[in-house]
């Protein structure tokens, strides 16, 4: 009898063993807790993680600025004071340009063929081979769509509407709106809402229609200008230590990776709706004329997105740093055949 309450316990304890989590990790976030960006990326991944390893892979997230600053996370990966984290990349675009391409660049592709490029034209290839010469791993775990060009008090649609255009915005656009002719603003996420409502600006980009909307920016702005093609398309990233990587068996790399598609593929659906949706409201809401940016304005905005490019390629070569050339070279080249060959497909809108 004690022989066999001693098999019992030791095969308890094996059964045990078995389902303890074999990794743990903390995951700093660019999101607030209990935010809809953080049910829909950083909670629905660790959750799906634990449910796909079978609860051998556990997380625990933070909300944005609890671990580190939101444009410092690749940084406390490498330092430690996390182990991973859910980032996107545009926050690091001042020491990293080469970010641009997978978050957004001015000008680029929308969401579609991003994705496109991404996980079938080479993209995610060569952005592992950056992260990689990093010390880092990165898995794409997001899709987001196009933003609003701006809630605005001012009707701009053709270029000469740009002349002193008072535009909150960042990163890489600066440079194109001072191209078109506008006066581009800095503004903290944080306060946009004041600036707009204070009319310290004329209009203000900030995140998508659905994003906006949420905030109240159609209350306070009676335009909504669109399409965003400051910002048409971009992807958060699940970053680690390539050497966290590595020390995954084959098949939780494997069931990481189909997290991550599964997630990219379910939130996409989710924003895209709920950006159609504010579309309508405001449409539909009396108080806010929808406004469609001229193909001239498009035109420029791309050309001058790709200027800023160049620009920037000849300063990281000039730094002995070849990625950002390298990612545009694939980058510019999928675009245009892309451009060229997608019209066979139906876009439903008017």
């Amino acid at each position: 009898m004690r022989y066999l309450i001693a098999l019992v316990a030791v095969f308890g304890l094996m059964v045990g063993s078995a389902t303890a989590a074999e990794f743990k990790f903390k995951m700093t976030t660019f999101s607030p807790e209990g935010t809809t960006s953080w049910k829909l990326y950083p909670e629905t991944f660790v959750e799906k993680v634990t449910l796909a390893t079978d609860g051998q892979v556990k997380i625990k997230a933070y909300g944005s600025f609890v671990l580190a600053s939101i444009f410092e996370a690749n940084r406390a990966v490498l330092d430690g004071r996390a182990d991973m984290a859910y980032h996107y990349p545009a926050f690091e675009i001042n020491q990293n340009p080469a970010s641009a391409f997978i978050s957004d660049i001015p000008g680029g592709m929308g969401s579609d063929a991003k994705l496109a490029w991404l996980l079938a034209g080479g993209g995610a290839e060569l952005w592992k081979d950056y992260r990689n010469s990093q010390g880092l791993h990165g898995l794409f775990c997001g899709l987001i769509g196009s933003e609003l060009f701006a809630n605005s008090h001012k009707k701009v649609q053709t270029l000469a509407d740009f002349k002193g255009f008072r535009y909150r915005t960042a990163g890489a656009n600066t440079y194109v709106m001072k191209k078109l002719g506008a006066a581009p603003n800095l503004v903290p996420g944080p306060e946009v809402f004041t600036m707009l409502e204070r009319k310290g600006v004329d209009g203000a980009e900030y995140l998508d229609p659905f994003g906006n909307f949420a905030l109240g920016f159609h209350k306070i702005a009676k335009y909504a200008i669109y399409p965003g093609i400051h910002a048409p398309g971009g992807s958060y990233e699940v970053l680690m230590k390539k050497s966290t990587w590595d020390a995954f068996p084959a098949d939780i790399q494997r069931k990481i990776e189909l997290v991550c598609d599964s997630v990219m593929v379910r939130s996409f659906a989710t924003l895209q709706f709920n950006n159609v949706d504010a579309m309508r409201k405001m449409g539909e809401s009396g108080r806010n004329e929808l406004v469609e940016l001229s193909p001239e304005v498009i035109a420029a905005v791309q050309k001058a997105g790709r200027e800023w490019a160049d620009e920037q390629i000849k300063k990281e070569d000039a730094k002995g740093n070849p990625w950002m050339g390298k990612l545009a070279k694939s980058f510019y080249a999928f675009m245009e055949m892309w451009t060229k060959n997608s019209g066979f497909q139906v876009v439903d809108r008017k």
